[in-house]
């Protein structure tokens, strides 16, 4: 597991490794020059990201990560996955050869289990994540759901959780999805209600 840091060195070899191919299929270079452009990001330092198996279908070559933005050391702000799908000859649904597919969850304050613009707004952190940084994108699409879940028996004094979850897929233009991953991460961490370090500013740490 990183915090703050893409995939690098060996670490390229680990998404590489994890990556799923047809088995003797040499990775196209489209392929490979998106996993360079995850190699090269530069992530927020609240950010633990990790790689996990790649999804088995719906396309030929894909990469998964897995995000969490901790709140303390029992509980997450926000966490979600984030999974590359890559189809070489072009896909007719996606408009394009690849796909990002997205699912972000956060916990809210108990005050929002009413609320009926939550999953709205929620939605619109996205799009404006996106936006902010410039990405230019093709079909985007998605769900966004509040969960309110109460706890009885045993288990009653944790009272009433409310969450929101957001499922989204959009085409990206072109293989720099390390820019389209970091700005994702930034909605995560807006959907959890966290500060992060703006890039290129360095977090000093005092001694101990």
């Amino acid at each position: 597991m990183r915090r703050g840091n893409a995939p690098t060195g060996a670490e390229l070899r680990t998404v590489q490794g994890m990556a799923r191919s047809p088995a003797s299929a040499t990775p196209p270079p489209r392929f490979v020059e998106a996993l360079e452009s995850i190699r090269r990001a530069s992530f927020p330092p609240e950010v633990e990201l990790e790689e996990i198996p790649a999804p088995m279908r719906p396309a030929p070559f894909a990469v998964a990560l897995e995000a969490r933005l901790p709140r303390d050391e029992e509980s997450d702000a926000a966490s979600g996955s984030f999974v590359l799908l890559h189809e070489p000859e072009g896909h007719v649904v996606w408009d394009g050869d690849f796909r990002i597919v997205t699912v972000a969850k956060a916990e809210l304050e108990p005050e929002f289990a009413l609320d009926p613009f939550v999953a709205a707004v929620a939605w619109t952190y996205l799009v404006e994540a996106l936006d902010q940084e410039s990405l230019p994108r093709a079909e985007l699409a998605g769900t966004a759901t509040r969960t309110v879940s109460e706890s009885f028996g045993s288990i009653k004094s944790r009272g009433t959780t409310v969450g929101v979850e957001i499922r989204a897929s959009w085409t990206p233009e072109g293989a720099e999805i390390g820019a389209q991953l970091v700005a994702w991460l930034r909605f995560l961490a807006k959907l959890g209600g966290m500060e992060l370090t703006p890039p290129g500013v360095t977090v000093l740490r005092g001694a101990r």
